[in-house]
């Protein structure tokens, strides 16, 4: 057996060791907090590493949780409950209707043009129309699950092999585009919409769309999408210009492709309108989702549920359920204890005060994935802003800089749905959003700090 095939079996091995003893230790009465922090060390370890699937490690974490008696089930298991996992599976069905029907194939002509001319240039096109839809479909899961399909049939026309550099920038530069800048956008990724029901609850209150939008946008979304399509263009420079695919006229919708956009009509307006109906997004993604199901309908293929994925749904729920156990525990507790002290000497500086703010957003979300952290923070940040002497409006909004700013497609499952289901490289989104949170660290957090002095925030 070579190196190279051993490296997975001695990291498992190591882990069994690991969780093994912690096992032990707490069965015999050792620290309530030892087989937790372990549980949750070793899996973040295992997915940040990827030596194991995704999936295979969900499992695993869902049976030490069990063993251990760490937490009920229905806390490590709550992914199964939540709206996340119910996106992806909406999602992973309308994708499957879009590729079965044909639909993605017609849009991918229709939007031939964004894959011609010079690589950047086809990079910036496909990234620009990534963060463009998050304005007219606030469901990060859901674009992921349009884009998919629609970026695929991009690059077939434009003669992209799978597996080709080529390739893999383009759904790079789509699946970034779509989800990084749509942070600066309230309604429109998860962590976004946790933080402004937790400021309805403790009574902070919520911004306005247009006050979030000016705050954060022109930087951590127009100024994140231009570094997107600098990192992408540098990392893939050897790529050469793409002549785009043949034009072609188009026959007319079919039937079933008729049904399908009246049902995307109907399901996108259904996600934009939801603060008047008041249907979660994810229920309104199953609407739709049972509609394609539906006997009869012609949206899905012959035994439809072997062409929708289910590795994803699993990777989702245990996500999510490691945050769960982090609140359960105490260990998030515990994090929120520890920070006040943390970042109390920076309280001399405001600027210096954001600045640690978003780093603790940012050191804590590998631990507590992005949605995890709006959750820790905002009831917290009362005491924040008595320690650093920020207005209370202030240090929550530092919080976005921080949990925006993603170092590893885990903590967010959008991007791990995207890397589960083979529509990033792993490699390479691990890699790129990796390189993409030390350069924003860098180089788009200064310039949010700037924006923010223009607009009177410090």
């Amino acid at each position: 057996m070579t190196t190279a095939a051993l490296k997975p079996w001695i990291t498992v091995a190591l882990v069994a060791l690991l969780a093994g003893w912690a096992l032990a230790r707490h069965l015999l009465g050792g620290h309530d907090m030892v087989l937790p922090l372990v549980v949750v060390v070793v899996t973040i370890a295992l997915w940040a590493t990827r030596v194991l699937p995704e999936y295979l490690v969900a499992f695993i974490f869902f049976v030490l949780c069990a063993l251990g008696t760490i937490a009920p089930p229905s806390v490590f298991l709550s992914g199964f409950t939540g709206p996340a996992v119910w996106l992806v599976v909406s999602g992973a069905v309308i994708g499957v209707a879009l590729r079965h029907t044909g639909l993605s194939d017609r849009l991918g002509a229709m939007l031939a043009g964004l894959v011609k001319g010079s690589y950047p240039l086809v990079l910036a096109r496909v990234a620009a129309f990534g963060t463009g839809l998050a304005f007219v479909m606030p469901s990060g899961m859901g674009r992921i699950f349009l884009l998919a399909p629609l970026l695929d049939s991009l690059a077939v026309r434009a003669g992209l092999a799978p597996g080709s550099r080529a390739r893999a920038g383009i759904m790079l530069a789509g699946i970034f585009g779509t989800f990084f800048p749509a942070m600066a956008i309230l309604p429109a990724n998860v962590p976004n919409n946790v933080l402004a029901g937790l400021l309805e609850t403790t009574g902070i209150g919520v911004p306005s769309f247009s006050r979030y939008l000016l705050l954060h946008f022109p930087v951590l979304g127009l100024g994140k999408l231009a570094l997107i399509v600098a990192l992408l263009s540098i990392g893939f420079r050897d790529v050469a210009p793409l002549p785009g695919g043949e034009r072609t006229a188009l026959p007319p919708l079919s039937a079933v492709e008729k049904r399908l956009v009246a049902l995307l009509i109907g399901t996108i307006g259904l996600w934009l309108t939801d603060g008047w109906h008041g249907i979660p997004a994810a229920w309104v993604g199953m609407l739709g989702a049972i509609v394609c199901l539906w006997p009869g309908s012609g949206l899905m293929p012959q035994q439809p549920l072997k062409a929708v994925g289910f590795e994803t749904i699993v990777y989702v729920a245990g996500v999510v359920g490691l945050g769960a156990i982090v609140d359960h525990t105490g260990i998030g507790a515990m994090l929120a204890q520890a920070i006040p002290a943390v970042v109390g000497p920076a309280g001399a500086s405001p600027l210096m005060a954001v600045l640690v703010l978003a780093g603790v957003a940012f050191a804590i979300g590998p631990f507590v994935t992005a949605v995890g952290v709006p959750a820790i923070l905002t009831p917290i940040a009362p005491m924040l802003a008595a320690a650093t002497g920020l207005p209370v409006e202030a240090v929550v909004m530092s919080q976005v800089i921080g949990f925006s700013t993603v170092l590893l497609p885990y903590q967010a499952p959008p991007l791990a749905v995207a890397v589960q289901a083979g529509v990033i490289p792993g490699r390479e989104g691990a890699l790129y959003c990796f390189v993409l949170a030390v350069l924003t660290v860098v180089l788009i957090w200064p310039l949010d700090i700037v924006w923010w002095r223009l607009l009177g925030w410090l």
